[in-house]
């Protein structure tokens, strides 16, 4: 799939975008959405479905929504909250370690730059890109697993890990067409191209897709 076929593409999902019920969406109205809610919700999501992350997410936060907070939680008590996500035991402890070091080194705040994020203990690339283009609205792109096997699907990319999609993605599409990318793709992932049993029947691009079935 040549670039340009990639944007009409694009262009037809984000029209459909306002159709699905999708569970990604559900996180907009799920609680307040602040830079460390963000940054703590994208902690929880990864390896575990979007339901449980938004469950868990609106338990911690009963508990907790600001770094000074959460530092006067033990690690049990996140770990009951957060509850059933995966490896809830290691988030936990990454959330505390997360919360001390903003306190530490950033006054309690979530930093907006990509290279400040990575530096904090327990925030990756994935994670730093979700938080810079949900929180604060910078055009950039996180490529999770569902970005991944999607534009692999569809032929725009032949790569073999969601890093190198990154990359290719940036290298081809301008800032305005990354934006909100991720949440196209991972909605569009979770209601119609889904991992197992895609309901290619109803995909509205399926004239473009090579696998379709």
């Amino acid at each position: 799939m040549n670039t340009e076929t990639f944007r009409k593409v694009l262009e037809i999902l984000r029209r459909e975008y306002g159709r699905w019920d999708a569970p990604a969406k559900r996180f907009e109205n799920a609680y307040e959405r602040t830079p460390y809610t963000i940054l703590n919700s994208t902690l929880l999501s990864f390896r575990t479905k979007d339901e449980v992350t938004l469950a868990a997410g609106q338990r911690l936060f009963a508990l907790a929504t600001t770094p000074q907070e959460m530092v006067k939680l033990d690690r049990e008590t996140v770990a009951e909250a957060i509850y059933p996500v995966g490896f809830y035991n290691k988030k936990a402890q990454s959330i505390l370690d997360v919360a001390r070091d903003l306190l530490e080194h950033h006054g309690g705040e979530v930093p907006d730059t990509f290279e400040a994020l990575v530096r904090v203990k327990g925030i990756g690339p994935k994670t730093a890109n979700i938080v810079l283009e949900n929180a604060f609205g910078q055009k950039t792109v996180a490529v999770d697993t569902h970005v991944h096997r999607i534009v692999n699907l569809l032929g725009f990319v032949d790569t073999a890990t969601p890093e190198a999609t990154e990359k290719a993605l940036k290298e081809t599409l301008d800032e305005t067409e990354l934006a909100g990318l991720n949440k196209l793709l991972v909605s569009f992932g979770q209601v119609i191209c889904r991992p197992q049993k895609p309901h290619c029947g109803e995909c509205p691009v399926r004239q473009f897709c090579p696998t379709a079935s």
